[in-house]
């Protein structure tokens, strides 16, 4: 877990993955556990892609 931040009833997860630690953004429940510098494991149902800078 890189950031996390909370919107609505929703808290915002923001990944680091692979070795390039590309980052992925995932919504959560409010009263998930992660935290900073946690382990998370997803199994995305929908996505949005969006181009690199």
């Amino acid at each position: 877990v890189a950031a996390s931040r909370r919107v609505a009833g929703t808290r915002r997860v923001e990944l680091e993955i692979g070795g390039e630690r590309q980052r992925v953004e995932i919504e959560l429940p409010v009263d998930h556990p992660a935290a900073q510098k946690s382990r998370v494991a997803f199994r995305p149902r929908r996505w949005k892609l969006f181009p690199g800078a």
